[in-house]
């Protein structure tokens, strides 16, 4: 057997490694970005085929919702979604937005939020910034509270800012925290407030990040996501995030809950849909 033949067999075995690692769970990522996705890796559409799998997509340039809209015909059902990321503010898609929302061409709206976490001089937190990012989410809010669409939040360092949209967050059909980065009792203000939250979990529990682990711990069970971040976010010792790692979280889920793992996958799919209004648009 030459070179050639044992690199093929070798990502043959892997490939059918991660098919019956799944065992025929049910697989529900509530956060990931394909065209990120498909440079890294072009052939993992195939690797979801036949899987009992789904998953919420995102995008923040109109480029780029173009050709996810592409990768997600090849894929088992989604729900996709557009918005204004806090890290790169984009008032010029605004109006695309606005078009994709009227025209029911995506299932919610996001990510939105604030980012304050302080790495570059726009994340720092002054009133220039503040106002900056403010103006982009409340438009996203606007949008999601005027089109019945669930709103998908992105925060570092801005829980109190977000505590502060309380009563307009309770009249969304759902608040999802992508990554969710607090504490359960920041969890809990939320849903204190009559807001439809739901606090997603992806690889920070596979590193045991002790927030996440106690959120995911302490939270209502019909509040939880699990999600990759794919190919974002990846675990140590990776170079990016596969989309099969959702099997690793929702194992990590339960073990923390003190589930079957079946079970916590199962409750999963039902928050998902709930969640998302199981848009598959």
């Amino acid at each position: 057997m030459n070179y050639t033949q044992i690199c093929r067999f070798f990502t043959t075995f892997l490939d059918l490694a991660e098919v019956m690692g799944n065992n025929g769970r049910v697989e529900s990522d509530a956060h990931l970005h394909l065209v990120d996705l498909a440079e890294r890796e072009p052939s993992f559409p195939s690797r979801l085929a036949g899987r009992d799998w789904a998953g919420a997509v995102v995008s923040h340039d109109i480029a780029e919702f173009g050709l996810s809209e592409a990768l997600r015909k090849s894929l088992p059902p989604t729900v996709a979604g557009f918005g204004i990321h806090p890290q790169g503010l984009r008032e010029d898609t605004m109006g695309f937005l606005a078009s994709l929302a009227a025209e029911e061409r995506i299932g919610f709206i996001g990510e939105a939020g604030f980012d304050f976490f302080g790495d570059m001089p726009e994340r720092v937190r002054n009133d220039g910034n503040l106002r900056a990012q403010a103006r982009c989410f409340e438009f996203q809010l606007e949008l999601a509270l005027r089109h019945g669409l669930p709103l998908l939040i992105h925060s570092r360092k801005a829980t109190d800012l977000l505590l502060s949209y309380g009563r307009k967050f309770s009249r969304l059909p759902a608040l999802i925290f992508h990554g969710w980065p607090g504490r359960p009792e920041e969890a809990h203000a939320f849903l204190a407030k009559g807001v439809k939250a739901y606090f997603s979990f992806g690889t920070t529990l596979l590193r045991d990040a002790r927030h996440a682990v106690e959120s995911c711990s302490a939270l209502p069970p019909e509040t939880l996501l699990s999600e990759t971040d794919a190919p974002w976010q990846p675990p140590k010792g990776e170079a990016w995030t596969k989309p099969c790692r959702i099997d690793d979280v929702t194992r990590k889920m339960a073990l923390i809950r003190g589930l079957d793992a079946e079970a916590m996958a199962l409750r999963l799919r039902e928050n998902f849909d709930a969640a998302f209004g199981r848009g598959t648009r």
